[in-house]
């Protein structure tokens, strides 16, 4: 699978690494991959032409401001996430990603246009009692924040059992500063 990944600037990468490695100390959740939102995933791609496609794509394309005023979890996954406002930037953003490259898009994909849920990850695969834990320590610790999504990547993603276990970096772009 091949998940595109928007990065955050340095500053909140760093707060949300932060949070994440207070976790870890505090034994309640371990998360590692770099903090993103994910624009889209592919189950298949043709590596070349799609990387060449993609670099012109989201070299005309300006970073994404964004606000993060909420916490928030998907049921059934012991996932929590920081969430966005869904602004008309970070939906145009989204959409015409998929309007673009609708040919690769899995309309079943949680990531489809209709069924996405903006949000950056701070710990997955939780149990019950650890979720509960991973929120009081977030609620604690959070306040909301703006960020930006500076650059996009393309990376090959490996599962088992609905846990990713592997990551390797393809592509990244830089998307322009104004």
């Amino acid at each position: 699978m091949y998940g595109i990944m928007a990065y955050l600037d340095q500053e909140t990468e760093e707060r949300v690494n932060q949070l994440r490695d207070g976790m870890r100390e505090a034994r309640i959740a371990d998360y590692g991959m770099r903090p993103h939102v994910t624009i889209a995933t592919h189950t298949e791609i043709e590596i070349v032409e799609f990387k060449k496609a993609m670099k012109k794509y989201f070299h005309g394309e300006s970073v994404v401001p964004l606000f993060f005023p909420s916490l928030g979890m998907f049921l059934d996954s012991g996932t929590l996430y920081a969430a966005p406002t869904k602004n008309e930037i970070l939906n145009r953003f989204h959409q015409r990603y998929h309007e673009r490259f609708k040919s690769y898009v899995d309309p079943k994909s949680l990531y489809a246009p209709g069924q996405w849920v903006p949000h950056c990850t701070i710990a997955s695969h939780l149990t019950h009692e650890k979720l509960v834990e991973a929120f009081d320590y977030s609620v604690k610790d959070l306040k909301p924040f703006h960020a930006k999504l500076e650059s996009v990547a393309l990376l090959e993603l490996e599962f088992e059992a609905d846990v990713c276990t592997n990551v390797k970096d393809i592509l990244t772009v830089e998307l322009k500063k104004e």
